[in-house]
């Protein structure tokens, strides 16, 4: 009797939704001049399936070196590459608000610096994903702000930036300094040395996941009460809270430190 395998078909379903990261990435960068918004959004859609590509690798047991370094090379495109060229934009578009001539049609040596700016966080991303891909220890958390995390954030304080009907978000953060800060500290936060938690459950007990509760349960009404208006609010909550944990875990290995 012909028996079916079906373990090659297996090891590529992870890979298949990796390769539509990439596509959302690539299809974010295409349009991030022409409408902002759309490609925070299409951000948003590789998010999920980078998530999905992570979720099936577990449920399949189908990882793979071929695999990690795909999935690191799709997360390059769309949460470094993608993101900077929204970040561009937003920068080139609150330079053009504050001084008409400003923008990158006019580049002088200040504004060009103001302007590349925007590609630090593709290039930090690059560096976290190189550490990560040479790395030997395993753990469930992070060393650094997820490159996703980081590039969602990017993508979706865009999107409120740029669909905002409020004049106060608007003007207090519309402008070149703010813009070009926000990019500056979650390139570095990519690359710091702060332990951050996963939110992956190996199980759904309360002990191990107190964490994960803590840092989901607000998150969740947060998205529930404002949208994707809250994923830059729940990505601050998120770095808050591993700070504090890592803060704390330090100074109990070291009780004698004052």
């Amino acid at each position: 009797m012909l028996k079916l395998s079906f373990s090659p078909l297996k090891k590529i379903i992870p890979s298949i939704f990796t390769m539509f990261n990439l596509l959302s990435g690539c299809m974010a960068i295409l349009i991030s001049f022409s409408d902002p918004a759309l490609a925070g959004l299409l951000i948003l859609l590789a998010g999920i399936f980078d998530f999905a590509d992570g979720f099936a690798a577990r449920l399949l047991d189908a990882y793979s070196e071929f695999g990690k370094e795909l999935d690191s090379l799709a997360d390059i495109i769309s949460f470094g590459a993608a993101p900077s060229f929204i970040l561009f934009h937003l920068i080139n578009t609150s330079l053009v608000m504050s001084a008409p001539h400003h923008g990158y049609e006019s580049l002088s040596v200040p504004h060009t610096l103001i302007l590349a700016s925007a590609f630090l966080p593709v290039v930090f991303a690059a560096i976290r994903l190189a550490k990560y891909n040479i790395s030997t220890g395993e753990s469930d958390d992070f060393s650094g702000l997820p490159s996703p995390a980081a590039g969602i954030f990017i993508a979706s304080a865009g999107y409120v930036l740029v669909t905002s009907e409020l004049t106060l978000v608007r003007e207090f953060f519309f402008n070149p300094a703010t813009l070009v800060s926000a990019g500056i500290i979650v390139s570095v936060l990519m690359v710091i040395p702060i332990r951050m938690f996963s939110i992956k459950f190996r199980h759904f007990r309360l002990a191990g996941n107190r964490v994960r509760y803590l840092f989901l349960l607000p998150s969740l009404v947060l998205f529930i009460w404002w949208g994707i208006a809250a994923i830059p609010l729940i990505t601050g909550w998120y770095v808050f809270l591993s700070a504090i944990i890592a803060i704390t875990c330090r100074k109990q290995a070291d009780p004698g430190h004052t």
